[in-house]
């Protein structure tokens, strides 16, 4: 019989899973996964694993026990399963993450943070010289992810619209989040912005 795991192990074959899956080029990036704890991040188990069903849809499995190894696989776990929220497939963050060639002190806005994990990976990745500010509307998962980060002296949680609140300049943002409709105002600089750019292209294509 084979011998499990311990968890440090675990997390290091997940990290080196991801690498593989997204063909990572960031060896920082790739050992911020291997050293956030994931369990922390989602709460106590057993939890509820994300399986695919039909086609557009998915379901859950819930974990025989609370051991946090079950976390460590390129899959979704539910944060609300009511609300089928789910934090998300490491595999594909990690592809969007890769793509932003952060460096360390690097100051990053992660807009839609739920309760923290993957900016958790972010300020591993820019380090204590870096600064991460993230932002969730949901005021209880702002108030988890205040909490989880709380050990990061620079991560800094706000509750709010990412869309309302500015924050001056940033090396990246990231946006994790949905919308049900477009805003008011956003609508009217679209508006704005189109009847300025008109004029210049039917100029231009005469």
């Amino acid at each position: 019989m084979l011998a499990r795991m311990d968890l440090d192990t675990q997390r290091q074959f997940y990290a080196e899973e991801i690498r593989a899956v997204a063909n990572l080029q960031s060896e920082v990036l790739v050992q911020a996964f291997a050293k956030v704890p994931r369990e922390y991040f989602l709460g106590p188990g057993p939890w509820q694993i994300v399986v695919p069903s039909e086609p557009g849809s998915f379901s859950y499995r819930t974990t025989d026990d609370a051991d946090p190894r079950h976390l460590y696989h390129n899959v979704l776990v539910a944060i609300d399963a009511e609300r089928r929220l789910n934090n998300g497939q490491p595999s594909g963050l990690a592809l969007w993450f890769d793509a932003l060639d952060l460096q360390k002190g690097d100051r990053v806005v992660h807009i839609g943070c739920a309760t923290g994990y993957y900016t958790a990976i972010l300020a591993e990745v820019v380090g204590p010289t870096g600064r991460v500010t993230a932002i969730e509307v949901d005021p209880g998962l702002a108030s988890r992810a205040g909490s989880n980060l709380s050990y990061l002296a620079h991560v800094q949680v706000l509750a709010g619209d990412g869309g309302e609140i500015n924050l001056g300049p940033s090396d990246a943002i990231f946006i994790n989040a949905g919308a049900t409709h477009p805003r008011s105002r956003d609508l009217l600089l679209f508006r704005r912005a189109r009847s300025s750019i008109e004029p210049a292209v039917k100029k231009s294509v005469r």
